[in-house]
């Protein structure tokens, strides 16, 4: 038997496949930035939900945040925050 070392395959495609396939790319990308998204979403530990909204007051002179609230939009809990640098 005769060893392999590698396998070429060639593929042409015309305009048209060319630009279908960018769009499926550029469409593939925004569904993995989304499920990303969805994974990283904080669930209200009081009422379950996911419709949490988060407001950061910044020092517009530093640009830095002096606080943050993030808050249920369903039940209004309060989830606890901590500032980056704070004890």
């Amino acid at each position: 038997m005769a060893n392999v070392s590698g396998i070429t395959i060639e593929l042409e495609f015309d305009n048209k496949s060319k630009l279908k396939l960018r769009a499926i790319a550029k469409h593939a990308g925004a569904l993995a930035d989304e499920s990303d998204r969805i994974d990283n979403m904080k669930e209200c530990p009081a009422c379950g939900s996911y419709n949490i909204v988060t407001a950061t007051l910044i020092d517009t002179e530093s640009n830095k945040a002096l606080s943050e609230n993030i808050k249920c939009a369903d039940c209004d809990y309060e989830l606890p925050t901590q500032l980056e640098g704070s004890d």
